[in-house]
């Protein structure tokens, strides 16, 4: 009599359906695991990408101000008498679109504010056309005149003390990034001390 031994195939089956889940579920935790690294290299390129293109709005917005201080009050503001200002009159005055792009300081209200807007300048607009010797930045990259936009904002107030007007003139670089409009502003203060202080007369 030959005896034969065969496992029950409920039991062998059992084992084979285990295995198969088992390495379903390890195929999705790798994937999981594997979206999420290409989410944090994605992330990470991102924020990379905008800290490149902040650090080269500050770049843009330091030389601008580095050529107005070199410019002077005079110059720029048109304070000599007989001498129209960098800021001419007739630029004052935007449409909509470009005041927009002020960075938040074309909602100062004269009279309601401790600073009067004066002037917002489209920079970019004013040299678009100009000779390379009437630019402010004569080397300015035609790559970065499209990717960023200039805008010059000049505001004064009465110091309560000296009774002298302090003009402040701010660089604001703007570019689009992921959707929404950034902005990066410096400023420059101008202030005439004349019969005040020192009675020198000088402009810092």
């Amino acid at each position: 009599m030959v005896c034969s031994f065969r496992p029950p195939r409920r039991r062998m089956a059992a084992r084979r359906g285990v295995s198969l889940i088992e390495g379903m579920v390890a195929s999705v935790v790798l994937l999981i695991g594997l979206v999420g690294v290409f989410q944090g290299i994605v992330l990470a390129s991102q924020q990379n990408t905008m800290a490149n293109l902040a650090t080269h709005a500050s770049g843009i917005a330091s030389q601008t101000r580095v050529a107005l201080d070199m410019m002077g009050p005079d110059r720029l503001l048109g304070q000599t008498r007989g001498v129209g200002g960098y800021l001419t009159a007739e630029q004052c005055a935007p449409d909509e679109s470009v005041t927009a792009l002020a960075g938040g300081l074309e909602t100062l209200v004269p009279g309601a504010e401790p600073w009067r807007r004066r002037c917002i300048f489209d920079l970019d607009a004013a040299e678009r056309d100009a000779l390379p010797a009437n630019k402010l930045l004569p080397g300015y990259p035609e790559e970065d005149a499209r990717r960023f936009r200039r805008i010059l904002v000049w505001v004064s107030r009465t110091d309560e003390q000296s009774l002298v007007t302090v003009d402040q003139v701010s660089v604001v670089v703007s570019w689009t990034e992921m959707g929404r409009r950034r902005f990066l502003i410096h400023h420059l203060g101008f202030y005439d001390s004349g019969s005040f202080g020192n009675s020198t007369g000088v402009q810092i």
